[in-house]
């Protein structure tokens, strides 16, 4: 039994598993010692001392992305690292609005297709093409007739197994579309047969934090596991407490709430305390001269992240 924090990163291209798993691990310890000040490195050693796991499917999602869209492994890890390097120095005030319309701002096309993700469409069933324009690897999540989706969500799964195995009190850190793995994940724990006996609502994540999620999505919300079912049978029953953040302009994100889409897990009394939306947060990441609102590591170093984080650890 241990405190246990677990790791699950997104969608897109990724660098090899040790690259990236080091640039997260970075970025939270910026933030932490940002946060404690003058006990910045001890806060930065409580992070390196304590269980932790990076779940990587990058390998996965890379033969995908290179075989419809001839994309390879970015050699890009240089251009992520100069990217968080850029937040060093930076004060936890300067998180905010003013400094991030300052910076050079997102794709157009990118947002402009992230309105069009749900509403009218969704209900024409029109929105799924669009979500294959923007996020194709998202989209590939749901095809039925290919064992992606499997595959992904299994890396995942046998380290919840082995946590749960082991009665750790565990943190799910998820972003993207990490985050409907992780969802995912939690409902077959509660209500596959070979899951449910042992596991189901008797092993628990204590926090689940989902960063740049699209789960308030109406199409993502369409395709989760239990769509299909209703009442508590619809959702995962291993849930403490949830967390959600969003940045402005993350079109990952674009329904940046999730307390209103699964109000019901609450009603039902499946969770301690309703979901926690934190709207909105101002990523400030710049890569290779452009603002990247959707970043995983300026979610993972913002101070909003780090006090969730730090008060988790020491409680």
């Amino acid at each position: 039994m241990a405190k246990k924090i677990i790791f699950i990163h997104g969608r897109a291209t990724k660098p090899l598993k040790a690259d990236l798993e080091k640039l997260w691990y970075d970025a939270v310890k910026m933030g932490l010692k940002r946060y404690q000040g003058e006990k910045g490195a001890k806060a930065a050693q409580a992070f390196d001392d304590i269980v932790k796991e990076f779940v990587y499917y990058g390998d996965i999602s890379n033969e995908f992305l290179h075989r419809v869209k001839g994309e390879t492994i970015p050699d890009d890890i240089e251009s992520r690292r100069e990217a968080l390097d850029n937040f060093e120095g930076i004060n936890a005030s300067d998180f905010s609005e003013s400094a991030y319309e300052a910076l050079e701002t997102s794709s157009p096309l990118m947002e402009a297709l992230a309105d069009t993700f749900s509403g009218a469409l969704s209900l024409l069933r029109a929105g799924k093409p669009l979500v294959s324009a923007v996020a194709p690897d998202m989209a590939h999540y749901w095809d039925k007739d290919s064992y992606f989706g499997s595959e992904v969500r299994n890396t995942l799964t046998e380290v919840l197994k082995q946590s749960f195995d082991n009665d750790d009190e565990i943190m799910l850190v998820s972003h993207s579309l990490g985050t409907m793995i992780s969802y995912d994940n939690l409902w077959k724990f509660s209500h596959y047969g070979e899951y449910r006996k042992n596991y189901g609502a008797n092993k628990k994540v204590d926090l689940f934090v989902t960063m740049g999620s699209p789960l308030g999505d109406e199409n993502v919300k369409c395709e989760l596991k239990g769509r299909d079912k209703k009442g508590k049978l619809r959702y995962p029953h291993n849930i403490k407490r949830w967390v959600n953040i969003a940045a402005e302009d993350d079109y990952i994100s674009h329904d940046s709430k999730l307390q209103n889409d699964f109000e019901a897990m609450n009603e039902l009394g499946l969770m301690d305390q309703p979901i926690r939306d934190i709207y909105p947060i101002y990523n400030l990441t710049v890569r290779n001269g452009k603002s990247n609102p959707h970043a995983s590591t300026g979610y993972l170093v913002h101070p909003e992240f780090t006090k969730l984080l730090w008060h988790w650890m020491n409680s």
